[in-house]
């Protein structure tokens, strides 16, 4: 019997997830949810671009509580203030539906010592429901790829993961709203609500890696910066007006409590165009083991110099997941890595 799914979102990245739910000869699509009036009540096939399936979107939250579904594949606006998407997960948990995150922004949410993971613990345990999350980087590259990868080495001492994108074919409501190119310089900022929302994402894939290699983390350090436009940028998406940002940089480093522990970092390169003094484009993802031996992996869609995000690559993290999370216990499930590299093993 195939699984019912509910797509949360249907956007770029809810889109291709559609398709391939329509595609998979075990899933079946049960509920869509849209924002917008232009999309309700539109056929899911119809705004994926295939035949329609039957199945009408809807922003009636109430409607797809009710709905009886397996899973969840929640894309939802990814925007500063985040707790809009967290009230919806832990409803959804709460009414006894699974929920894969394809956001970024729930990578490993017990990283926070505020107690942050612990609405959705509680919403586990009133549905019998599971949450994980999936997705690119955060989801994919560091957390499964990069840990995997330290399992070839005899010793390790540091793992980075570098991300650089031209962003100039991403849609306006990425560009501006969620990465906050275009905007004054000194409103994207470390304590800005679009710094702040980076940072609340990438400090848990720092977190979730070393929970992985099993290193203790005494802090996570964040560096941020941002280049402008040397002149007006006319991308699809609208127009970056000279002196607003358009190069956006920043670093995370995991600080160990033991100082012989491994060391782990991410980097993100983002840029609109190829001219940006002092940040040339490049595409892709490149993960870095300094180790004996140490290793490299570079991530790259092809051919070799292709520039383009491929929402493609949602599906393979999101939907290959579906059945361990509909199979795990109440909770949140983290990705399952056979044999990283350890320095101490659990519980020794």
């Amino acid at each position: 019997m195939a699984y019912r799914v509910i797509q949360w979102g249907a956007g770029v990245n809810g889109q291709a997830l559609i398709r391939s739910i329509a595609a998979h000869a075990d899933l079946e699509l049960v509920g869509c949810r849209v924002w917008s009036e232009a999309k309700n009540g539109v056929d899911a096939g119809t705004l994926a671009g295939i035949d329609a399936l039957g199945v009408s979107a809807t922003s009636d939250l109430d409607e797809l509580l009710g709905l009886n579904a397996d899973i969840v594949l929640f894309c939802g606006q990814l925007r500063p203030d985040l707790q809009s998407n967290d009230d919806q997960i832990c409803a959804l948990l709460r009414s006894g539906k699974n929920v894969i995150s394809v956001t970024g922004a729930h990578s490993m949410p017990m990283a926070f010592a505020n107690g942050y993971a612990a609405q959705f613990e509680t919403a586990c345990r009133i549905g019998n429901s599971s949450m994980a999350a999936a997705g690119i980087n955060p989801g994919f590259i560091a957390e499964r790829l990069a840990a995997t990868v330290t399992g070839l080495c005899a010793e390790v001492d540091s793992v980075s993961v570098q991300e650089a994108f031209d962003c100039s074919n991403s849609t306006a409501d990425i560009v501006f709203d969620t990465m906050g190119f275009g905007l004054p310089l000194a409103e994207w900022r470390k304590d800005s609500p679009v710094g702040g929302m980076f940072n609340h994402l990438f400090f848990q894939l720092i977190h979730n890696v070393a929970h992985r290699l099993g290193v203790e983390l005494a802090d996570v350090s964040w560096t941020a910066s941002v280049a402008p436009a040397p002149h007006d940028i006319h991308i699809d998406a609208g127009t970056v007006r000279a002196g607003t940002v358009a190069a956006i940089t920043q670093i995370w480093e995991g600080i160990p409590s033991d100082p012989k522990q491994i060391r782990i970092s991410k980097h993100t390169s983002w840029v609109l165009g190829k001219d940006i003094p002092g940040h040339p484009v490049r595409s892709g993802w490149q993960i870095r083991v300094e180790g004996k031996p140490s290793i490299a992996v570079d991530v790259r869609y092809q051919p070799d110099g292709d520039m383009t995000y491929y929402s493609e690559s949602m599906v393979g993290s999101a939907i290959s997941v579906i059945p361990e999370v509909i199979a795990a216990p109440p909770g949140f499930l983290l990705p399952q890595i056979y044999a990283p590299f350890r320095k101490r093993f659990p519980g020794s």
